[in-house]
């Protein structure tokens, strides 16, 4: 291991523990799945020990763990699932594990694990995606509809909207703003859910198909929304993208941006694994920096677009904002 008397402080120190940390969470999350822990609840800590055939004892350390991470809470005298847990117990309860035991080969072969950039793979992996990315994406959605709510955008068009949490999180705010999302036929149904939750279903709705292919009016629209869009198109396809978005909007209207961007250091780590697992599933995909991005809006005869980062988990996410040239 070398000599380790020489190794300075916390630059060195802080490392070896945030690893140390999430590796030992990560085993601990894992063995929640192998155990049934989350089926179990609610429950006090001898009936959770009961119904998976636990040892109370070490058992009890365990549930300490999973309150530290979030996972669980302890209320009334029992364990019961947080909002993290309940989603852990959903369609992402694996957390990538499919894309991250790729890998190794990956790394040898360059050869994504499976390919969701694909327009006929799509539509299907989107549809199961829909309502998780809505549950982890609504902090940001709100902060940047916080954003973009303060200049009035009557009539927004979400492109890729998977379920509308960016447009419908605008129209929340403003009784006047009318959504058209477009998105592939399974996914919408999900962006319709959501409108109805929301109590919106009458201001919302939706063109179906590939948001390259379908058909727009000239100069419909206050506000485009492209968000977790980008980072799956070449920058050719963003660019077609980018101009046809341009003549649909009315004059003086606007284009945002939304996707992962560099630029808030506390989310550098989340930031680069994504970028990873996104180039472990996808042959284009990958995250765009700002300028390049404006580089293209410009092409587009977009005005240079302004970034404004969103501070909240996870900290990845930046609202990249163009007028119509």
């Amino acid at each position: 291991m070398g000599n380790l008397h020489g190794v300075a402080g916390a630059e060195a120190i802080e490392p070896y523990f945030r690893l140390m940390t999430a590796n030992g969470a990560t085993r601990v999350y894992h063995a929640v799945r192998r155990l049934g822990i989350l089926q179990a609840l609610p429950a006090d800590a001898a009936g959770v020990a009961k119904a998976c055939g636990l040892q109370p004892e070490p058992l009890g350390l365990f549930l300490e763990v999973l309150s530290a991470l979030g996972i669980v809470e302890f209320i009334g005298g029992q364990y019961r699932p947080t909002a993290a847990g309940r989603f852990l117990s959903g369609a992402y309860q694996d957390l990538g594990d499919l894309y991250w035991e790729h890998l190794s080969e990956f790394l040898k072969t360059s050869v994504p694990c499976t390919i969701t950039d694909d327009a006929a793979r799509s539509e299907a992996f989107y549809q199961g995606q829909a309502a998780a990315l809505e549950w982890m994406l609504r902090p940001a959605a709100e902060a940047a509809a916080d954003l973009l709510a303060t200049t009035r955008h009557a009539i927004i068009l979400d492109v890729g909207s998977g379920s509308a949490v960016w447009s419908l999180a605008i129209a929340r705010r403003d009784p006047a703003t009318r959504v058209t999302a477009i998105d592939w036929p399974a996914v919408l149904t999900a962006a319709r859910v959501s409108a109805q939750r929301a109590g919106l279903a009458d201001r919302f709705t939706t063109i179906a198909g590939n948001y390259h292919e379908v058909d727009l009016p000239e100069g419909a629209y206050d506000l485009a929304i492209a968000a977790n869009v980008t980072h799956l198109e070449t920058a050719d396809s963003n660019s077609t993208l980018f101009r046809k978005l341009h003549r649909a909007l009315r004059p003086e209207g606007a284009l945002a941006v939304i996707d992962v961007l560099p630029g808030q250091p506390e989310g550098d780590l989340a930031r680069t694994l994504y970028a990873l697992g996104l180039a472990l599933r996808t042959k284009r995909g990958r995250v765009h920096l700002a300028a390049e991005l404006n580089d293209l809006l410009r092409q587009s005869g977009f005005s240079e677009g302004t970034l404004h980062p969103l501070r909240v988990s996870p900290y990845t996410m930046g609202v990249l904002l163009a007028r119509k040239g």
